[in-house]
C-alpha cells in the first residue's frame, strides 16, 4: 500500500504505460451491504492493474460500486485511466472525509425527507455501535430532545399529547386529594409524583415515535431518503453517485452513462470466436439486482427481450432522481399508446441510465424509500410496482456471469458480517485450492470460519431471516468451481464498523478500504503468475488452469444426473406418447390441410426437433458411459441444474 500525493494510503496508481494485455477479461460480482460497500473501491483497483473488466455485477452498495467501475472501465477503453485513478481510487478517502459539522462525508450524503429527521437520528443512533451506557444515553438524549424539546418539529397539533398531558395532571390531582400530607410521608408522595411524570412522558414520546412511523415510514416508499438531497441544498446520495458515474466516464451531467453506451464501447472480446449463431458479448456488460415487492421476485436491470416489461411515470420518479437523468428518460420513452392519460412511459433496456439500475439496487428498507414503476398486465388495469433493495432476494448473485466453461475468471467479493471469534481465519480469505497437489498449493490457512452460536433469541429470529434471505446465495457459493474464486472480506466481529453504521469515523472507513485492498491482492496472487514469461508480460497462474479443470468436471457431473433416465423418458409408452410420435404428429397437424393446431411444425422444425431428440438420447449415453470410469475429482458438494424463469 502505497501514499499518495496528498499523504493517503491506497493502492497504486494504474501506469497507462503497463496496462494488462487487451484481450484478459475478468467478471466481478460484488455483494450488497451499506457502509461496509467501501471495501469495494480499492479492490477493484487492484484487479484493474491486471485485468480489463468485460462483466461487472453487483446488488445494493454492491451495485453501486458496479456502477463506478464499469464507467471507469467505460473511461479505459477510449484511453484514459482517470476513472479509475481520479475517481474509484479517491472514492474512500472522499467519503471519509470531514465535513463543517465534524461528520464524514458519507454521513452527509443522507438526507431525510421533510419532517423525517427525528426519525432518521434514532435510525442512525441505533446503528451507530456505541458501546455501554454512553451510547444509550446518547439515544435516548436524541429521543427527548426531538421529542419533547422541539415542538417546532411537529407539522400539526399533537392532540395525543395534549390528552396525555390532561390524563397525567388528573392523576397527579388524584394522588394529592387521596394521599394528603398529613396521612403519608413526603417523601412517597414525591416517589409518586416522579413515576406518573415518568409514565406521562414515556407515553408522550411513545406516542409521538408513533405517529412519526405512521406518518414517514406508512406513505408511498416507506422509507426516510429518497437518496437526493434538497432542493438547492447539498449532494444526496444519488446526486453524488451521479456525478462519480459521471467523472469515471468522463462524459458530461447532462449526457448519462447508459448500459448501450457499455455495450458498444471499444474494445471486449473478439469476433473472431463467435460464430454467426452466436450473438457477440457486449463489450462491458453490467448487471445489477432489485427486488419487486408487488410481484415477490427478483428482478435484473437492464431489462432484456425477456423480462417483463415495465413502465415509469415522470411525476413518480422525479423525486428519485437528478433533472438531467429525468430529461434523457422522458427524451427516449415516449408516452405508451392508450395511457396518456396516465402518463407511462416505457422503461428503456439499452439507454437506460446506469445510475437509474443502481438506485433501483441500493433501496434498503426503511433508510431508503422504495421506487415506484408501473406494469401493463394483459387483462386490467395497470398498477404501481415497488422496487426495494436488492439483496432481498439476491444479495450475492456470484451466478450472474457463469459460464459452463469460463475463457476468464468471474470472481466474487463478499462481505462476511459475523464470525466465531476463535477462527483462525486472516481479515482476507479464499478456499483452498481444490485439486492440485500440496507442492504446487500456497501456503494457506485451510481453516473454515466456523458460524455463529444462536445465544440468544434474537440472534435465532435474526438467523431465520438470513437463512430465508441468503440460502440460495450460500448453496451456490459452496460449489467446487465457485468457492475457490470469492474472496471473503471478515468484517470487525464485535459489528462496529460496516453494516448500517453511517456515523463511521475516518480511520474505520479507510481501515475497511484496505480490507478491499488486501482483498483484490489476494485474487490477484492466486489467479496470476508474478513471473513475467518470455514477452514480458505476466502469465496466468497455475491455480487458473485448475480451475477450469474444476469447473469442467463440475458440469459434467451436473449435467449427468439431469439427463439421467431421458433416453427412457422419451421413448415412454404407458399413460403418454413417445416423443418421436409427437413430433411427427405434429407435423402432420400442419401439412394435412385442416386448421394447425398451436404447437403444429413445418417439415424443417420438425426434422430439427428429431435431431435435438436424438441428440440428447446419444449425449445421456455417453455421459453415462463416462460416469464408470472413476475420476481423481469428485465434487463435493454436488451440483445440480435447474431450469428457472428469466429475472
Amino acid at each position: 500500500m502505497t501514499a499518495d500525493t496528498t499523504g493517503h494510503f491506497g493502492p497504486e496508481l494504474l501506469d497507462p504505460a503497463q496496462e494488462p494485455p487487451l484481450d484478459r477479461y475478468c467478471d466481478v460480482v460484488m455483494k450488497g451491504g451499506v457502509t461496509d460497500g467501501v471495501v469495494y473501491p480499492w479492490a477493484v483497483m487492484e484487479l484493474a492493474q491486471h485485468y480489463r473488466f468485460q462483466s461487472i455485477g453487483g446488488t445494493s452498495v454492491g451495485a453501486v460500486a458496479a456502477a463506478l467501475t464499469a464507467a471507469s472501465e467505460y473511461s479505459r477503453r477510449y484511453g484514459s485511466v482517470n476513472g479509475f485513478n481520479k475517481v474509484l481510487r479517491e472514492v474512500p478517502v472522499a467519503l471519509a472525509e470531514l465535513q463543517g459539522d465534524g461528520q464524514t462525508k458519507l454521513f452527509s450524503l443522507f438526507h431525510p425527507s421533510p419532517g423525517g429527521e427525528p426519525l432518521f437520528r434514532l435510525f442512525v443512533g441505533l446503528f451507530s455501535k456505541h458501546k455501554g451506557w454512553a451510547g444509550t444515553w446518547a439515544i435516548v438524549k436524541e429521543m427527548l430532545a426531538d421529542y419533547l424539546l422541539r415542538p417546532n418539529l411537529r407539522r400539526r397539533p399533537d392532540r395525543g399529547a395534549l390528552l396525555l398531558l390532561i390524563a397525567g395532571a388528573l392523576l397527579l390531582g388524584t394522588l394529592c386529594v387521596l394521599y394528603p400530607v398529613t396521612v403519608l410521608p413526603l417523601l412517597l408522595i414525591l416517589l409518586t409524583n416522579v413515576a406518573a411524570v415518568a409514565v406521562l412522558l414515556l407515553g408522550l414520546i411513545g406516542w409521538r415515535l408513533l405517529d412519526d412511523v405512521r406518518r414517514q415510514l406508512g406513505g408511498p416508499g416507506c422509507g426516510l431518503c429518497t437518496g437526493m438531497g434538497p432542493e438547492g441544498g447539498p449532494d444526496g446520495f444519488t446526486d453524488w453517485l451521479h456525478k462519480g458515474i459521471q467523472g469515471a466516464s468522463e462524459r458530461e451531467l447532462e449526457k448519462p452513462l447508459t448500459f448501450r453506451d457499455l455495450w458498444d464501447a471499444p474494445g471486449g472480446p473478439s469476433l473472431d470466436l463467435y460464430h454467426g449463431w452466436i450473438e457477440r458479448p457486449q463489450s462491458i456488460a453490467l448487471q445489477m439486482m432489485s427486488t419487486n415487492l408487488t410481484h415477490g421476485r427478483a428482478c435484473g436491470f437492464p431489462l432484456n427481450d425477456n423480462s417483463e416489461q415495465l413502465y415509469f411515470r415522470q411525476e413518480d420518479l422525479a423525486p428519485y432522481f437528478p433533472a438531467e437523468v429525468m430529461r434523457h428518460l422522458c427524451a427516449c420513452s415516449p408516452l405508451v399508446d392508450g395511457y396518456q392519460h396516465l402518463d407511462l412511459r416505457r422503461l428503456p433496456q439499452g439507454d437506460l441510465p446506469v445510475l437509474v439500475a443502481a438506485r433501483l439496487s441500493l433501496s434498503f428498507p426503511i433508510l431508503f424509500k422504495a421506487v415506484p414503476l408501473w406494469a401493463i398486465p394483459a387483462i386490467g388495469q395497470p398498477y404501481r410496482c415497488w422496487f426495494s433493495d436488492g439483496g432481498i432476494c439476491a444479495n450475492f448473485p456470484i451466478h450472474l456471469f457463469d459460464a459452463l466453461l469460463p475463457r476468464w475468471p468471474t470472481f466474487g467479493i463478499t462481505l462476511v458480517e459475523r464470525r466465531h471469534p476463535d477462527a483462525q481465519v486472516g481479515d482476507v480469505w479464499i478456499h483452498p485450492a481444490n485439486q492440485l497437489p500440496p507442492e504446487l498449493r500456497q501456503a494457506r490457512s485451510a481453516t473454515e470460519p466456523e458460524p455463529p452460536r444462536l445465544s440468544h433469541l434474537l440472534g435465532f429470529l435474526g438467523s431465520i431471516v438470513q437463512a430465508a434471505r441468503l440460502w440460495n446465495d450460500n448453496a451456490t457459493a459452496r460449489l467446487p468451481g465457485v468457492r475457490e474464486r470469492i474472496v471473503n472480506i471478515y468484517l470487525d466481529p464485535n459489528g462496529s464498523k460496516g453494516g448500517l453504521n453511517l456515523k463511521m469515523p475516518p480511520q474505520d472507513l479507510l481501515a475497511m478500504a484496505s480490507l478491499g485492498q488486501q482483498a483484490g491482492q489476494a485474487l490477484v496472487a492466486r489467479y496470476i503468475k508474478v513471473a513475467r514469461g518470455p514477452n514480458g508480460k505476466t502469465q496466468p497462474s497455475v491455480h487458473w488452469d485448475e480451475h477450469r479443470w474444476v469447473r469442467f468436471n463440475t458440469f459434467v457431473r451436473a449435467v449427468q444426473s439431469k439427463m439421467a433416465r431421458f433416453t427412457q423418458s422419451i421413448g415412454q409408452k404407458a399413460h403418454a406418447k413417445p416423443l418421436g410420435e409427437m413430433i411427427s404428429e405434429l407435423e402432420l397437424a400442419r401439412t394435412a390441410g385442416t386448421k394447425p393446431c398451436e404447437y403444429a411444425l413445418t417439415p424443417t422444425q420438425a426434422k430439427a426437433m428429431h435431431k435435438a431428440a436424438l441428440a440428447l438420447a446419444e449425449l445421456e449415453c455417453s455421459l453415462m458411459a463416462s460416469s464408470k470410469v472413476v475420476q481423481p475429482f469428485e465434487p463435493n458438494p454436488q451440483p445440480e441444474l435447474r431450469l428457472r424463469a428469466t429475472l
